[in-house]
């Protein structure tokens, strides 16, 4: 069955927010589930059509990623808090590494992978 939020881009505010369980090794599968996720709230994620471990794809200034949505009253009322790591990283510039505005919409891919990120930055 087609899901109609496929077709619907939500603009939201993003926190970055400081994880201290965030292994070292990048690589990792304890990495990618601590991570590469984008926490929101329950009826935010219902008024939007999106559902716990669905892979949303975040957009802001013409870079995206993949990652992985997480219901969880942490995040704010209207948006999403992505932990600080990679991933917000790449997002973010210095002026709006605490919060800034992106888009999203559900994901066709996986979660998008550090190696591909850094491949990116690379480029």
């Amino acid at each position: 069955m087609m899901r109609f939020t496929k077709f619907l881009k939500v603009e939201v505010d993003v926190v970055v927010a400081r994880n201290a369980f965030i292994p070292d090794n990048k690589s990792s599968k304890e990495y990618l589930e601590n991570v590469a996720i984008a926490f929101m709230q329950e009826e935010f994620a219902k008024v939007n059509g999106f559902k716990e471990n669905d892979v949303i794809k975040i957009t802001s200034k013409g870079r995206s990623v993949n990652l992985k949505v997480k219901i969880s009253d942490i995040a704010h009322e209207k948006g999403i808090l992505i932990p600080n790591g990679i991933y917000a990283s790449y997002l973010t510039s210095f002026d709006g590494f605490k919060r800034f505005k992106a888009e999203i919409e559900l994901a066709d891919g996986e979660i998008t992978k550090p190696e591909e990120i850094i491949e990116k930055l690379k480029g």
